[in-house]
């Protein structure tokens, strides 16, 4: 199994100036098979804004049962969150920025600040500005057995604020960390082959068609901000 090849840094103003040519694909809700599976867990958690169902663009479902297919049989794709709204984006950003404060008090504040910048998109305040979940390309996701239906651990909790939740954190000892250097592996191997790209800092987050995704291939973004008032 081949390991996971650390990309390139990301930097959201380089990123938020990329050109998009919204391409008016529509939301979809992602709807359950035997390999491909949804849990809003931000519903769950009551977070703001929030709702009961992951919705992601079409071509970005289409890539996900391409993707759920190219993993071992005994492997499914479990899809934790895909679009989000702006209220959403403002709430996790608050949320993530007080356990950080909580969590690395002896850390500076521009510190702090660069920190979240690397677990959470800024929040869009601006009608033009877009973050990268609310544009429906954006997807988290996990692995979970078949048989028993139960969610894999890979390395960390989701939303883990810590080095370990890089997506290739593991490789630096990856036989210590097995099996969860395995289920990283095959995540981003079946991920990324089906066409997404994927964010260095979170092993569970994957982009297509939005800035994120356009920064990574050398492209033009296709997808543009999806408000709560269009769908």
């Amino acid at each position: 199994m081949e390991k996971i090849v650390v990309d390139k840094n990301f930097d959201w103003p380089t990123i938020n100036k990329i050109p998009i040519y919204e391409c008016h694909e529509t939301l979809e809700k992602v709807i359950d098979t035997d390999k491909l599976k949804q849990k809003s867990v931000y519903f769950l958690a009551g977070i703001k804004g929030t709702i009961e169902y992951c919705m992601v663009r079409k071509s970005v479902i289409e890539k996900l049962t391409m993707a759920s297919q190219l993993l071992p049989s005994h492997l499914g794709l479990l899809v934790l969150d895909g679009w989000r709204s702006r209220e959403t984006q403002q709430a996790l950003q608050d949320k993530m920025q007080a356990e950080i404060a909580a969590k690395y008090n002896g850390l500076s504040a521009d510190e702090q600040r660069r920190l979240l910048q690397q677990f959470v998109a800024p929040a869009p305040v601006e009608e033009h500005q877009v973050s990268p979940h609310l544009t429906g390309g954006s997807v988290d996701v996990t692995l979970f057995d078949m048989v028993s239906g139960q969610t894999l651990f890979l390395g960390t909790e989701f939303d883990e604020v810590s080095e370990i939740s890089y997506t290739a954190a593991l490789e630096k000892a990856p036989e210590q960390n097995m099996p969860a250097t395995l289920y990283r592996r095959l995540l981003y191997q079946a991920m990324t082959q089906a066409g997404f790209s994927s964010l260095p800092t979170e092993w569970w987050h994957y982009d297509y068609g939005n800035s994120l995704w356009a920064f990574y291939k050398s492209k033009a973004a296709i997808y543009g901000a999806i408000d709560r008032a269009k769908f």
